[in-house]
């Protein structure tokens, strides 16, 4: 008899608890899921980071989306991947839609890949008591999982059901295949049916999001001079040989431009010398000379960081007239290559970001404050940044040290920036 009542209480109990649940403010119901699902949330991250999804290693970014495209289905969400094509060697992209006609049409952005090839020594998820380590522990694993509780959290709140919401979750996000009208084609499609985007690339600071994002784009030098015995450098018709023209263009770049606000330039390779063997697919190359011979070629590649596409122009003009004005019986030429175009800072990037902040504070996190976005690099929101109305990144977790195997998760963020991210989404879709 005893036996039976327990049973009876524990059943009350336990219908008492969901009718409380379900009697308590949205927004309170989707914080309180949140942290009860935090332990599971950060067990899918390690599954997640423990398998390689380097660009390169097509099959490990398929696996990562693989284990996703599940969840979003269970969601309600229509989920397919969207190839590119095959000269390009890059995985395709994940696509998760939800269709519904309430409120605001919300884009959600990530990716599954890294920046760690499969023979990377930086291959598992570790803990270090409330920090994690791992190869996309914050790039953007942290972020995809950010995405998929903060969903879980709608649904389970049974708000989900007329949100329109569209996940493109993108294969090569770290080394985007060429032309990048392609590979981010899905991207285009989906952005052009959406009012606001939301990038899950991490967070730097616990109470910054991300108004603007710099662009960027590559740029590659070559300069060429006589090859002529050394003693007779500086006179004519010798002149001063490769080398001297490369550091002066990069020098002059230098002085002229270095000082410019959200703008900046950064020679990453330079080869010199009689001759040079520049691998462009392995970012690297061979050169060879002698100290007694003028360095006859020399080249330099690198990327240019700007905020606006005014500044791109500008940059690449100014970069362009410092190239043509050579040392004697020197050449040089400057190619530039397709990147990532800028988001710059509107006024309806700021309001949702004001969104943002409100749902923080209310949360009692305290307000959020735009990030400068000469502290980040460029992203896949940045293709869509003219497309869509409001632009918002940086909402995935708080960490460190991304790109480097020092590339650190704040655990403790993990359902904090959950939170923050699936209230904006029902304040959007309910028009707060």
């Amino acid at each position: 008899m005893k036996v039976l009542l327990f049973i009876f209480l524990c059943v009350q109990f336990y219908f008492a608890e969901i009718i409380n649940a379900q009697t308590l403010p949205t927004e309170t119901q989707i914080k309180i899921y949140i942290v009860k699902q935090q332990l599971e949330q950060l067990s899918l991250l390690e599954k997640l980071v423990n398998i390689n999804s380097g660009t390169a290693n097509i099959a490990g970014v398929y696996q990562v989306g693989e284990i996703l495209r599940p969840f979003f289905q269970q969601l309600g969400f229509k989920t397919y991947w969207v190839e590119e094509p095959s000269y390009m060697q890059r995985a395709g992209t994940l696509i998760a839609e939800h269709l519904g006609t309430k409120g605001k049409r919300i884009l959600i952005i990530g990716h599954l890949d890294t920046v760690f090839a499969k023979e990377s020594s930086f291959q598992k998820f570790k803990r270090h008591g409330n920090k994690a380590t791992g190869p996309g522990v914050i790039d953007d694993k942290g972020g995809d999982v950010v995405i998929l509780y903060a969903l879980k959290a709608l649904q389970n709140a049974n708000v989900l059901s007329d949100m329109n919401i569209t996940v493109v979750l993108t294969g090569d996000e770290e080394d985007s295949g060429k032309p990048t009208r392609i590979s981010r084609k899905p991207l285009f499609t989906a952005a052009q049916h959406s009012d606001v985007a939301l990038g899950f690339e991490w967070a730097t600071l616990p109470n910054t999001a991300t108004i603007a994002r710099r662009g960027a784009a590559h740029w590659q030098i070559n300069t060429q001079g006589s090859g002529v015995h050394s003693f007779e450098v500086f006179q004519k018709p010798a002149g001063y040989g490769a080398i001297f023209e490369l550091t002066r263009i990069l020098n002059a770049m230098r002085e002229q431009m270095s000082a410019e606000k959200s703008l900046s330039f950064s020679p990453g390779l330079i080869l010199a010398g009689s001759s040079i063997n520049y691998k462009k697919n392995y970012f690297g190359g061979e050169a060879y000379g002698k100290d007694n011979i003028i360095a006859k070629t020399a080249m330099a590649t690198g990327d240019l960081r700007f905020i606006t596409p005014q500044q791109e122009i500008n940059a690449k003009k100014k970069i362009a007239k410092i190239v043509n004005q050579h040392l004697p019986t020197t050449t040089a030429v400057v190619n530039f290559q397709e990147g990532i175009p800028s988001m710059p800072p509107t006024a309806s990037n700021i309001e949702l970001l004001k969104k943002y902040s409100e749902a923080s504070i209310s949360l009692g996190y305290g307000s959020i404050i735009a990030l400068d976005p000469a502290l980040r690099g460029a992203a896949d929101i940045s293709h869509v940044a003219s497309i869509t109305q409001a632009n918002l990144d940086g909402l995935g977790p708080v960490g460190t040290g991304a790109h480097s195997e020092k590339e650190t998760l704040d655990i403790k963020s993990l359902p904090i920036q959950t939170q923050k991210a699936v209230i904006l989404m029902y304040r959007l879709a309910n028009d707060h």
